[in-house]
């Protein structure tokens, strides 16, 4: 009798296993950030976004920063929205918020303060929109173990608001922040989304590439348990490392190696660094005689590296987003059709 139940048993064990073995694993929804203070979507790029079949935009409305002058914490760099092609999209507000700020919230009235006052600019921005009913709204800070008290009590009072919206709240993960949340804490939020880039020594001349390598991100294995759920978001993007004097002053974003070569104002030295032969403009900002410029790129070679990457070591019963940073008008250019699908193609 005890055998044949015995024997029962391990069936129905099996059975279980076989079942949930064929579960399909869950469908993974494919997004873009966008960075740029004018959202504006040529015919070209509206096609190119359904071609991939990007079904969200993570587009941010704007910084907030400790202004000097004004003695208190300001929204700068505000989103303009054209509204053609944003029918078929989803748009999330991501809010950038530097750490800086932090130190000058000194009580729980400033915390109300400042959560009321990003909920109205956010609807004010959004009211171009046919469906201003936000989902979802992002925030982005890279949070430190000394900030994270003010920090997260923002988030639970901003998170109260916007449930009453039925709005969820999610907010950037740092490797650092993911790896040792016993360091920096937990975000008080629904989700969030790992940022699987800017893991280099950005200030070091020796520096290879800040944005991803390899090595870089293979250290911070193995993760812990995360209590949060996780999305992604990858890198496709390059920027310009300005050294004066020894000291990193300014990126320069969106610089590559073929905007500067054949440029008689720029000396190649090493692969992807350049010296400035003659003091001049570039993307705005003055150069000197004899400043340097290291040149990092995520091409298709990093973009697929990290997305094996997060395809090993990350959860995939969680992830609901894979998100690429970010969209403008030169990635067409820099990665092909093919290219981006290889990418969304491995999750």
């Amino acid at each position: 009798m005890f055998k044949r139940l015995f024997g029962f048993e391990i069936l129905v064990f099996i059975l279980i296993l076989f079942i949930s073995g064929c579960q399909p694993e869950p469908q993974v929804q494919r997004a873009f950030y966008h960075w740029q203070t004018n959202l504006s979507l040529s015919p070209a790029e509206q096609k190119s976004l359904q071609k991939l079949q990007i079904s969200r935009l993570y587009a941010k409305f704007f910084d907030v920063d400790w202004d000097e002058t004004q003695g208190q914490i300001v929204p700068l760099a505000s989103i303009q929205i054209d509204t053609a092609g944003l029918e078929k999209l989803e748009l999330v507000p991501v809010i950038y918020i530097t750490n800086r700020s932090w130190n000058h919230v000194e009580s729980e009235a400033q915390v109300e303060t400042l959560a009321q006052k990003i909920v109205a600019k956010i609807d004010a921005l959004a009211q171009p929109l046919d469906k201003p009913n936000l989902s979802e709204i992002q925030i982005d800070c890279d949070w430190t173990a000394s900030s994270r008290r003010v920090y997260f009590a923002f988030l639970e009072k901003l998170g109260k608001k916007l449930a009453q919206r039925k709005c969820l709240l999610s907010t950037t993960i740092r490797l650092h922040q993911y790896k040792y949340p016993q360091r920096t804490g937990i975000p008080p939020v629904a989700s969030g989304t790992l940022m699987l880039y800017n893991v280099g020594d950005l200030e070091s001349w020796e520096e290879e590439n800040s944005i991803f390598s390899q090595s870089a991100v293979e250290a911070y294995v193995p993760f812990p348990k995360y209590p949060l759920p996780l999305d992604v978001v990858l890198p496709a993007f390059s920027w310009g490392v300005l050294f004066r004097e020894g000291e990193m002053i300014r990126l320069l974003n969106e610089l590559r190696v073929e905007d500067l070569q054949g440029d008689t104002r720029f000396e190649q030295i090493a692969p992807q660094r350049f010296r400035v032969r003659k003091s001049t403009y570039l993307n705005g900002h003055y150069l000197y005689r004899g400043d340097l410029l290291r040149i990092e790129t995520c091409g298709y070679a990093e973009l697929l590296a990290a997305a094996r990457f997060a395809r090993k070591h990350l959860s995939r019963g969680g992830l609901r987003w894979v998100g690429i940073y970010h969209w403008h008008d030169r990635l067409n250019k820099a990665l092909k059709y093919d290219e981006l699908e290889d990418i969304f193609a491995v999750f």
